[in-house]
């Protein structure tokens, strides 16, 4: 990667030609082998064929007369794991909420956080938010009543003073604060910013022993129906959270539905049993009786009621689930109970299924024997293609039932995953040189570290934590895939190299390690080409209903040290010093000045006195940077 290539490449393994008899002593022992497959084949079909015939027989059989019996069993055991799985998921949607509060409390009492300056305890506020998706909205009361806080209100997060001065509620929430220690959790309330239910949890602050305020921490009922209509237990089965024996707090019907208890006359905010469009829950303490028979196995034993509906049993498996105020909750799930018939028509199935797998296991046998030389021949077309440094064009080994054979395919299969991967995280070049290197007996040692002029270039998505809020790690993952394709062309048709990706950012140089002198006018090139796609992009994003993207990107030139950096045992090809620095700052620096822009391109001066003036530029004047004592000249790209 450091020069240019001089020499074709070495092949790491002898080509396809060599695998050839060459003398008939070769070509006889070649038909040697050849002969030998067919009484392989035949002992895989004759004998082990005939032992697997006979164990899998045996294990069928057994194990039919034994899963009769287990099923009622598994079938407990089952419902008791997925209650537990209720539970966690009740647990993993409140419990960040108690932690977040009990956080903001050290940071308050150890003075880390000033509840005096109003600005620190918003950026903090919003922080924390930010960190929990689970919580709706984060507050801090000082003695005077008057609120700082932050919450999600459709989707965006906000931030605002409330003065509950004069609300008598706050008065008595204030006076309970301070005679108690530590979090504790009170009876559900109504929010009409968020016209939503909140479970809310509270705790005293204290500083040197001296009562100052109390925080709060809410958590939406309808994201706790959300978040528990995601857990997958199994067809027909519903889960829920009831408030006392009358009101529903989680419920999966309640994802659609919405309730207004703006004048609840002091009852509780809560949806009654009968109002959840689930009519087998509705009946449950009218037309249930207990479930004398049914006994969930384990530690975690759980009530059972059965509810009659017409011809339909169903049957409720109910936990008490204490901690979260002075009313216990009730976790519950319930199916129907004639799901049992499906668990009998599944042992016919596995009946069936192992008989066929017997006539497959005898069948495998003899195709394996035939597959024995396509192996090999497999194994030869994969060594050509990686001695020509084709590592996307080798292909994947299958597996082989012979040890020697499987070993030999495990072994080309890893080298290959492994190249191919060392290729894909390195620019190719750099690959070809290290593998010839290596060919030809050397190391990496002609990769020395050296000083070299190069453009920076950072880039970041803008409030990428909102972005990605309501996303599933498979959508976040996607969307940060297709953004980083999306860039990264732009950077390396203009001959850039792409260091590594931070989080949502790219870090990004021009200048090593070839060397070009017209690094800074490539850089330049290649931000103007990324506002474009990206604009591209977002419009398609929009015509889909989704969010735009928007990016800050910066650039510097200047002096860094380009080489091998890292360990003895694992090293990088990338870039350190000043202008590295620089560069992450002025990217930084669109923070205040991007506005509503889809892309702000900011350049330091020396890019701009480097680029020759290939794109146009305005200048913003001198900028101080975070964490320098003078100023900066910083343009920006008229895109």
């Amino acid at each position: 990667m450091t020069e240019a290539a001089d020499h074709a490449p070495t092949p790491l393994v002898a080509p396809p030609a060599a695998l050839m008899p060459t003398s008939p002593m070769t070509g006889q022992a070649a038909g040697r082998r050849r002969r030998l497959r067919l009484p392989i084949a035949a002992v895989l079909v004759a004998g082990f064929g005939t032992l697997m015939l006979a164990a899998v027989a045996s294990v069928l059989i057994l194990g039919l007369s034994s899963a009769g019996r287990n099923t009622f069993a598994l079938l407990n055991d089952k419902a008791d794991l997925a209650i537990d799985n209720v539970v966690v998921r009740v647990r993993h949607q409140l419990d960040p909420a108690r932690d977040q509060i009990t956080y903001l409390n050290r940071l308050i009492e150890s003075g880390k956080l000033d509840p005096d300056d109003p600005e620190a305890m918003r950026d903090t506020l919003r922080g924390a938010l930010a960190a929990t998706p689970q919580v709706t909205g984060i507050g801090f009361a000082p003695l005077n009543q008057i609120m700082t806080r932050a919450g999600r209100i459709n989707g965006e997060m906000v931030e605002s003073t409330l003065d509950l001065s004069a609300s008598p509620e706050m008065t008595a929430a204030m006076a309970e604060a301070r005679d108690r220690q530590g979090p504790f959790w009170v009876e559900p309330m109504w929010s009409p910013e968020v016209k939503t239910t909140l479970l809310t949890v509270r705790m005293g602050v204290r500083r040197d022993d001296r009562f100052i305020g109390m925080l709060i921490v809410g958590v939406s009922i309808g994201d706790l129906s959300r978040f528990l209509s995601e857990l997958y237990v199994d067809e027909g089965l519903s889960a829920f959270v009831l408030y006392g024996r009358e009101h529903v707090l989680a419920h999966q019907a309640l994802r659609y539905k919405e309730f207004d208890f703006s004048d609840h006359g002091g009852g509780l905010p809560l949806p009654r049993i009968d109002q959840v469009d689930d009519p087998v829950l509705a009946s449950l303490w009218r037309n249930s009786r207990p479930a004398d028979t049914f006994a969930i196995p384990g530690r975690n034993s759980a009530n059972a009621e059965v509810v009659e509906i017409g011809d339909d049993s169903h049957l409720f498996l109910l936990r008490t689930l204490e901690g979260y105020g002075a009313q216990p909750w009730t976790v519950g799930i319930n199916y129907r109970l004639d799901e049992v018939g499906v668990e009998v028509e599944r042992l016919w199935t596995t009946g069936l299924v192992g008989f066929g797998i017997l006539l497959v296991s005898v069948g495998a046998a003899l195709w394996i024997g035939r597959a024995i030389s396509r192996q090999i021949a497999r194994l030869a077309a994969a060594a050509a293609s990686v001695s020509a440094l084709d590592f996307r064009g080798a292909p994947t080994l299958p597996d082989s039932r012979f040890r020697e054979l499987a070993n030999a395919a495990d072994a080309f299969n890893s080298m290959v995953a492994g190249l191919r991967w060392f290729e894909t995280y390195v620019p190719k070049g750099l690959v070809l040189r290290l593998i010839r290197r290596s060919a030809q007996g050397g190391g990496t040692s002609g990769l020395v570290s050296e000083e070299r002029q190069v453009t920076v270039m950072f880039t970041d998505i803008r409030g990428f934590s909102t972005l990605a809020e309501d996303l599933g790690a498979a959508e976040t993952a996607a969307l940060l895939n297709s953004h980083f394709t999306l860039l990264a062309t732009c950077i390396e048709a203009e001959g850039g190299t792409v260091d590594k990706f931070i989080g949502d950012a790219i870090m990004a140089f021009w200048g090593a390690p070839e060397v070009q002198h017209d690094h800074a006018a490539r850089a330049l090139r290649a931000a103007r080409a990324m506002a474009l796609a990206l604009r591209a992009d977002n419009a398609k994003r929009i015509a889909v209903g989704l969010p735009a993207v928007r990016i800050r990107v910066g650039l510097h030139s200047g002096p860094v040290v380009v080489g091998n950096i890292g360990s003895a045992s694992r090293i990088n090809y990338t870039i350190v010093g000043d202008s590295v620095n620089t560069a992450a700052r002025i990217e930084e620096l669109g923070t205040a000045m991007q506005g509503d822009a889809e892309i702000i391109v900011l350049v330091g001066a020396t890019t701009a006195a480097e680029s020759g003036g290939c794109v146009p530029l305005s200048p913003l004047g001198p900028q101080r940077l975070r964490g320098r004592s003078g100023r900066v000249e910083v343009f920006r790209l008229d895109a």
